[in-house]
């Protein structure tokens, strides 16, 4: 399985410069810049460059799990081999019902598709009787209903909808995967992520609330490694609104 083999160069130093006997805290790594020169978002409160670090550490072990995870979402005609794929995997939780199952793809042409199988995992109540015959006091058919049956049950849904995506969202998603914040920050936000603070001092944590929906996705470029890429809850930083942006994309009306 093929796994990310470059980061935003970012130095990590481990261990303070012992000067005239005392100790000098290490410099912070520098912020990770937008392609405008702005700082990307979530740097300046989260440590990036400690997420980085965690998350290649830990590179193995996630690709294989977001990508058994994620291998249940919808594959239409043209997806399973595509160059550029991304599949998008929201499982449910006590809090959440939704199990999102999202494949969005590039075609030949280079357009943009998608298909969705979001199961709502509630249990549903039992389908209504069908009605009774039409039938008079001695239990006749009424004249008229002669050969009345009930009406059939409703069809099965479809395996998944799938449409080409719309062009506004297409270049929402073109521009995500473009985006330096993306392309070259951390690829796992965890339930306990650094805060940045001044050099020597301790670095607070940001813990996620206890009812978080888990985000995870593999996403296929073409002529690039693949990633994946994952959060425990939204934080700041372009891998989250990566996350949030695709888990919420749908289908045309006309999808079938």
């Amino acid at each position: 399985m093929p796994r990310r083999s470059a980061h935003f160069a970012v130095p990590i130093l481990s261990a303070s410069l012992i000067l005239s006997g005392c100790q000098t805290p290490a410099p912070e790594a520098p912020l990770l810049r937008a392609a405008d020169g702005s700082v990307c978002p979530g740097w300046e409160d989260y440590d990036g460059a400690a997420l980085i670090a965690s998350s290649e550490e830990e590179t193995d072990e996630r690709a294989d799990w977001i990508a058994e995870y994620t291998s249940i979402t919808p594959l239409p005609p043209g997806a399973e081999e595509a160059a550029t794929r991304i599949r998008v995997r929201v499982p449910p939780t006590g809090m959440w019902s939704l199990d999102t199952r999202v494949t969005l793809w590039k075609d030949a042409s280079g357009n943009w598709q998608i298909a969705t199988d979001n199961k709502d995992t509630r249990p549903l109540p039992p389908p209504p009787p069908p009605p009774p015959p039409p039938v008079d006091e001695s239990g006749n058919l009424l004249p008229g209903f002669e050969g009345w049956a009930p009406p059939p049950p409703e069809p099965p849904p479809p395996p998944y909808l799938s449409s080409p995506l719309d062009t506004v969202s297409a270049a929402k998603l073109s521009a995500a995967l473009a985006d330096p914040c993306f392309r070259l920050g951390p690829d796992s936000l965890p339930r306990e992520v650094p805060m940045r603070m001044p050099p020597g001092t301790p670095p607070p944590a940001w813990i996620c609330p206890p009812d978080s929906a888990y985000y995870m996705a593999e996403v296929k470029q073409a002529g690039l490694p693949t990633r994946y890429v994952d959060q425990a809850c939204y934080m700041d930083f372009a891998v989250s609104k990566f996350l949030t942006l695709t888990a919420y994309l749908s289908t045309s009306p006309a999808a079938n």
